[in-house]
């Protein structure tokens, strides 16, 4: 088993709900983190990855100013202690030590009550490593702990569960600007009319690409020809014929989506999906999407293209192209293919050069990866106001990503961008969580850094958000509790199929048949019928 699915496997304590925690959960993880680490890890740097239609697009609302009539603190006097607003941290790199933790918590403090003016809040720092993160958030909940902001993974189980408080009350004064930046996707923290938590605003929507070595390309196959997933084929038959003891591939689980962008094939709630404009939910299985996928994929394994342990081999797609095992990838960043290429060249262990062509740009997809106030808050205002800091305050937020000026990063020469100081790099600073800067905050808030999110790639994820094509049932998300003996048993067939198909390691002609069989054994059926009628009253009351 895979390390991406190890970390799905998340185990909540609190017993009297755990009915609700279901296989699906699990695999709305894996999909999750899949997704997540394609979209925000290369080693050494990270592709920082209500009605529907475009005029659902998120607007460049004006931002409130920190410290203005939604943030100002309350006339309390000087002597008033000031709450501690904790934050549950989540970083996807090694965690930094305790006093440069502290360093960073101070350095934000200072700044909230000497240039804000804000004297009756302070901002309690915590990390969690997001590979135990939910694990360990949720056991600190069940037992009642104090906490305030956190990333509530998956929004629909922490609201089962009753670990989130409802934000309504806030959205006009204290979240009043993450609100207004985050806009329409507000719906992706918003269960049954009720908004728990505040989306990340982040490059969402991706550019997919075929990154390669270029110094083993040029002068094989002519890479501009390639504009599509299917395009890939001509080309890998000939990198294959030129090098045959090389792979130009890693993994094939990377094509349903890729297919599934062709004709707008959304997936909902794992198991199922929509096509095009329509709001009928069919099994995500029978789809011509995932039909394509499942035959490409066991096309390049039987070729030879791709990673001959598929589904067994438990490395991650950046650590095998980057270590040069593999000559060749597919991965979704909302880069420029120009950035791609520095960044691959750049944190590549072996020496390569590498180029890149994109082949799809994704659907907008919800955001899962929400922010909201514990229901164990003693202050959910200020929780709230704190929050809307972070979502809303430059300074504020490229500190809790980049460390301290001077210690951690310092501008370049134009004073246009950030660069780590002379001789450290991102793993010798004393503190960083760039690797966390697609999964927290407002991305496009953060001061450009060389080498990663510039300012014209912020401007990049911009434009691919703003052209991105939205799903009828963007921020719709199911409730399985009232189908979860059903969903237990479709998960388990889930995870007898899905990895061996979609890595290409079985036939499909004989097992994909058998993957319908048994999901319609295990009542897949009744689940969509349940999932459809609340799609249906979901649509009745936008």
């Amino acid at each position: 088993m895979k390390s991406i699915r190890q970390i799905a496997a998340i185990i909540v304590l609190d017993a009297k709900i755990s009915v609700l925690i279901t296989m699906e959960v699990m695999n709305l993880m894996k999909r999750f983190f899949a997704l997540l680490l394609a979209a925000l890890m290369i080693i050494g740097l990270i592709g920082c990855s209500t009605d529907s239609g475009k005029d659902a697009t998120p607007t460049d609302k004006p931002t409130v100013k920190p410290g203005s009539d939604q943030t100002d603190t309350p006339d309390e006097g000087d002597d008033v202690e000031p709450y501690a607003v904790s934050l549950y941290f989540p970083t996807m790199m090694t965690i930094p030590d305790k006093d440069n933790i502290k360093d960073v918590e101070n350095a934000i403090n200072d700044y909230i009550r000497d240039d804000l003016g804000i004297k009756d809040i302070t901002l309690d720092l915590q990390f969690g490593h997001l590979a135990d993160y939910s694990t360990t958030a949720n056991m600190q909940l069940a037992s009642g702990e104090k906490m305030d902001i956190y990333l509530a993974l998956p929004l629909n189980v922490a609201v089962a569960n009753g670990y989130l408080l409802p934000l309504d009350e806030y959205l006009d004064k204290e979240l009043s600007g993450a609100a207004n930046i985050v806009y329409d996707w507000l719906s992706c923290g918003t269960i049954e009319g009720v908004t728990y938590a505040i989306p990340c605003y982040k490059g969402q929507v991706l550019s997919w690409k075929y990154i390669y070595d270029k110094d083993l390309v040029d002068g094989v196959y002519d890479m501009s020809q390639v504009k599509s997933v299917d395009d890939l084929d001509d080309a890998l038959a000939a990198l294959k014929a030129a090098y045959p003891e090389e792979r130009f591939m890693v993994y094939n689980n990377q094509l349903p989506p890729l297919y599934g962008f062709q004709d707008h094939t959304n997936v909902v709630g794992t198991y199922f999906a929509t096509v095009g404009d329509s709001t009928t939910l069919v099994n995500y299985f029978e789809t011509d999407a995932f039909r394509k996928a499942v035959y490409k994929a066991y096309e390049w394994s039987q070729k030879g293209y791709s990673d001959p342990e598929g589904s067994n081999n438990t490395l991650l797609h950046d650590a095998i192209i980057m270590s040069g095992q593999s000559k060749g990838v597919i991965m979704g960043h909302a880069y420029s293919i120009e950035t791609i290429e520095q960044m691959f060249t750049m944190n590549n262990s072996y020496g390569g050069n590498f180029g890149a062509v994109e082949i799809a740009t994704s659907d907008m997809t919800n955001n899962p990866l929400v922010y909201g106030i514990a229901y164990t808050s003693e202050n959910p205002s200020a929780a709230a106001r704190m929050l809307n800091l972070i979502w809303t305050d430059e300074f504020i937020a490229s500190t809790l990503i980049y460390g301290i000026e001077g210690v951690s990063w310092e501008w370049n020469e134009e004073k246009t961008s950030i660069q780590y100081p002379e001789g450290l790099g991102i793993d010798t600073v004393p503190y960083t969580a760039l690797y966390t800067c697609g999964a927290f905050g407002n991305q496009f808030l953060l001061y450009g850094f060389d080498g990663n999110t510039s300012e014209a790639d912020k401007v990049f994820m911009k434009k691919l958000i703003d052209e991105a094509w939205y799903p009828k049932l963007f921020g719709f998300t199911p409730d399985s509790s009232k189908v979860a003996t059903q969903i237990a048993a479709i998960s388990n067939v889930y995870d007898q199929y899905y990895d061996v198909l979609t890595y290409g390691d079985v036939n499909p002609d004989v097992y994909l048949p058998q993957f319908l069989e048994a999901l319609d054994a295990a009542g897949i059926d009744q689940v969509m019928a349940e999932y459809q009628a609340q799609v249906d009253a979901w649509l009745a009351a936008q």
